[in-house]
């Protein structure tokens, strides 16, 4: 049992020195640090720092999915308030939560220095939320909820993960939350103003 919370733990706090430091900023030694634990205790569930930033993407994005997935399938919510739980749940966990960045997004912006399987993550993590998003946007058009044209589902998906993705460096950026709350307003307008 030991072993496993170790590894829970790890992975934890592995995920949030990502997101407050970004991927480079860390090593083992901070980790063990923070867990209590020696960096071979590390190795000996993650040889690699590659190994171990993959499986915190795929950790991360799994039980975000997992959440979104509870929402879009939701039948008592609206696509817009499913849209709104989307944007509100990315900004808690994130900016709300310490003033972090986007697990996807920080590793984004760390693309060119990263390991290809980390790299591979992470595109997988933003197809995946392209992919619900896609399902939203398209189910909302069905109901006649949002004014968009099936040939810009696609333009619709791109601009609102990066509006979110941009609000959430400057807001962090400049320790001001309005850039959230202008990202918001300009998200849900755009989709649901005929």
């Amino acid at each position: 049992m030991k072993k496993l919370d170790n590894y829970q733990q790890i992975l934890t706090v592995a995920e949030h020195l990502i997101q407050t430091l970004g991927y480079n900023a860390f090593s083992y030694h901070d980790i063990a640090e923070k867990v209590g634990i020696k960096t071979a205790s590390i190795h000996y569930h993650f040889p690699t720092k590659a190994d171990l930033g993959k499986a915190v993407v795929k950790k991360h994005i799994n039980a975000l999915c997992e959440e979104l997935e509870q929402i879009l399938n939701n039948k008592k919510l609206t696509c817009r308030k499913k849209l709104e739980l989307f944007v509100d749940s990315i900004v808690a966990k994130t900016y709300l939560s310490e003033k972090k960045m986007c697990l996807g997004g920080m590793l984004a912006s760390e693309v060119l220095t990263l390991p290809e399987m980390i790299q591979h993550e992470v595109r997988l993590f933003f197809n995946r939320l392209e992919e619900w998003l896609k399902r939203l946007i398209t189910e909302a058009i069905e109901k006649k909820e949002f004014y968009v044209e099936k040939r810009h589902v696609r333009n619709e998906i791109m601009l609102i993960l990066s509006t979110l993705e941009g609000a959430l460096l400057l807001a962090r950026l400049f320790q001001d939350e309005e850039h959230l709350v202008a990202a918001r307003k300009y998200i849900m307008a755009r989709l649901t103003e005929g």
